[in-house]
């Protein structure tokens, strides 16, 4: 029984150690261009706050659409970071709008990113044009929030 006890704890403080480090590399990914309180993160789902303090401090927010991501994108070379989110488990930062590559899918020249995608609890970074990072036009809510 104590066994178990002492397995149940250890198991509890790896997963909030996790959680930690999931919200102190984003943090460090998103620095400069978003400021939050360490309070105001949901650790589990660092995305997901992330995805609601860049709406209230982004200088401007664009929701994606296969329709609008040529302008945006257009738009956003202006700026001096633009994040795009997927839902609540994807943040990726535009590193080169000239180096791009054409996307059927989208109809346009995605540029060069690096991200993070979270999957079953872990994050999971990726360096490669956004078309690759964000996947297809579709039904999910995917966000452009751009920091001057």
């Amino acid at each position: 029984m104590k066994k178990s006890i002492v397995f149940i704890f250890v198991l509890m403080g790896f997963t909030l150690s996790a959680q930690n480090t999931k919200f102190e590399v984003l943090k460090q990914f998103v620095s400069g261009s978003i400021n939050f309180k360490a309070e105001s993160i949901d650790r589990a789902q660092p995305i997901l706050s992330i995805n609601a303090i860049a709406e209230e401090q982004a200088d401007k927010t664009i929701d994606l659409t296969k329709e609008n991501i040529a302008q945006a994108l257009e738009t956003a070379r202006s700026y001096k970071a633009c994040f795009i989110t997927v839902g609540i488990y994807t943040i990726v930062k535009i590193t080169n709008f000239d180096d791009c590559s054409p996307s059927g899918a989208w109809g346009v020249c995605m540029p060069m990113g690096k991200g993070y995608i979270q999957k079953a609890g872990v994050l999971n970074e990726k360096k490669d044009y956004i078309k690759n990072i964000i996947g297809r036009p579709g039904n999910q809510t995917r966000k452009l929030f751009l920091f001057k």
